[in-house]
């Protein structure tokens, strides 16, 4: 499937797909006309997520040291052992169940980062990285997750600038500053920019918290397969900001019907809200339970949840769905 309006039609209930359809096919001439404003975009976020050449080779020394250290250098080995055999055999697409042995995730190398090949990769729990300038797919051991109605939570009576929130309204901006901030070697221009392509293309989300002279102080950015949200980006400038704006983003995704948030581990975001730990095979199986749920394309932010969420509030969950009520989210390593 080369358009990934056609992977979501895949995902649909049959009752839906007749709908779905129809709007495919009678937006067909729009989009034609849209085309050109489409690559002007394109052309215009990769030139705002170019680096400049001392960012770049600052970022490949980092990356180098890493993978070059001594502790690492077996876990070296094999990785780029495996991605010669994936390209001599020009492979099929990776599995999470068959990461490299004694790697941190490694599962393969990305034949693309076009929309529909990365939505597909999300659904199987693989997330693109950089690995020594080549596009990979990664899938961790570990996940830290929390489900939307473990909210509120993480929440203090901290001073923060946050005054609102709003979802999909700046994701460039939040993009761009989540690579300001963050100085990850297994990040790169060229992946951050695929992501914009599944925001446009309906898959990826922006979570942004402003002050109230409306500057950016804190955001996020994932992506929606299904009924899960995987976390991918993140910018604090306020710490409690961004925890407060992921609360507001936990209640919405709530409303919709969301079975499960992933985030980074490793990030002050997943100490703070104490999330809990679970295994590879644990999320693949949610991925799978929880396919035809969600929320495909533009986000927009329900009223009462755009004033940042108070350690005071008070939130009355919805009914969850029957095939959603597995209890709260218990560590299974």
């Amino acid at each position: 499937m080369s358009d990934p309006r056609f992977f979501e039609l895949a995902r649909m209930p049959l009752n839906q797909r007749a709908v779905r359809i129809a709007e495919i096919f009678n937006s067909g001439a729009a989009e034609d006309d849209e085309a050109p404003s489409r690559a002007k975009r394109r052309a215009l976020r990769a030139e705002a997520l170019k680096e400049s050449p001392s960012a770049f080779f600052a970022r490949r020394i980092r990356e180098l040291r890493h993978w070059g250290s001594h502790r690492r250098v077996g876990e070296t080995t094999r990785i780029v052992a495996r991605m010669i055999r994936d390209w001599a055999a020009n492979g099929a697409f990776p599995s999470p169940g068959n990461h490299t042995p004694g790697s941190s995730g490694f599962c393969g190398r990305a034949a693309s980062l076009a929309p529909d090949y990365l939505a597909e990769a999300y659904s199987r729990g693989l997330a693109p990285r950089n690995f020594l300038g080549v596009a990979t797919l990664w899938s961790p051991a570990t996940r830290a997750v929390l489900r939307p109605w473990d909210f509120p939570r993480g929440l203090t009576h901290a001073h923060t600038e946050a005054c609102s929130i709003s979802l999909d309204e700046s994701f460039d901006d939040v993009l761009r500053a989540s690579a300001g901030q963050d100085p990850d070697h297994r990040r790169d221009p060229w992946i951050d920019l695929a992501l914009a392509d599944l925001f446009d293309a309906g898959f990826a989300h922006s979570l942004e918290v402003r002050d109230i002279d409306g500057a950016l102080i804190a955001g996020l950015i994932g992506v929606a397969i299904g009924g899960v949200f995987t976390i991918e980006r993140l910018y604090a400038r306020d710490q409690e900001a961004l925890t407060r704006g992921v609360n507001s983003l936990a209640f919405q995704l709530q409303r919709w019907n969301f079975a499960l948030i992933d985030m980074p581990a490793t990030s002050e975001l997943a100490r703070s809200l104490r999330c809990a730990n679970i295994s590879r095979s644990a999320y693949g199986a949610e991925l799978a339970g929880n396919g035809c749920g969600g929320r495909h394309g533009h986000w927009r932010i329900s009223m009462d949840f755009r004033q940042p969420a108070r350690s005071s509030d008070s939130f009355l969950p919805q009914k969850v769905p029957a095939n959603q009520q597995m209890g709260h989210v218990r560590d299974a390593v």
